[in-house]
């Protein structure tokens, strides 16, 4: 009896699997405001932005949050590692082939921190906007924020907090994140 429930659920898994994957691409890409239709979103996402563009070949995984009230732009063939954020308060854009491991967090905003208010009732602050470049890779854990410009080919390693630019082929690491070197 127990063989026969197993041998029947997984040929139900066959059939409820294609619809969950097709469910996950639709509601993700029904919320773009540009897309190709060969991107791979592959798990759950949270899409909180009406200003989205993702190009061809792009590979989502789950639970990738994508959010705010302005612009992302995100290249051809990228991959939005597990757990990774995205906030746009004016403009975020990623260049293509770039790889974003695991638990990244990239924002082009902060909060104001003047003293005589609140710090929740204070408008946003933003340096400028966050632009990466072509065939950059961020490492797990990488927070990129405001202002910043990551140059072609640069790769920041695991857990960096990169506030200031980081030039072409640069590696970066730490926190602050400075450059150790460049790609040969």
């Amino acid at each position: 009896m127990i063989k026969i429930s197993i041998y029947f659920f997984k040929i139900i898994r066959r059939f409820i699997n294609p619809l969950i994957n097709w469910y996950r691409y639709y509601s993700c890409v029904s919320g773009l405001k540009n897309y190709v239709s060969n991107i791979s979103v592959k798990g759950n996402i949270q899409l909180w932005n009406d200003n989205v563009s993702v190009g061809e070949g792009t590979n989502i995984y789950p639970n990738v949050t994508l959010w705010g009230p302005g612009v992302i732009t995100i290249g051809r063939h990228v991959e939005l590692g597990i757990n990774t954020v995205i906030y746009s308060s004016e403009y975020v854009t990623i260049g293509d082939y770039v790889n974003i491991a695991a638990n990244c967090y990239i924002i082009d905003s902060n909060h104001g921190v003047k003293r005589n208010s609140r710090i929740q009732e204070q408008s946003s602050i933003v340096k400028g906007p966050v632009i990466i470049e072509e065939d950059v890779w961020l490492g797990a854990g990488v927070k990129v924020l405001s202002g910043v410009h990551i140059g072609k080919g640069a790769v920041i390693g695991a857990g960096a907090v990169v506030n200031k630019n980081i030039p072409d082929y640069a590696i970066a690491v730490g926190v602050p994140a400075k450059i150790i070197g460049y790609r040969n």
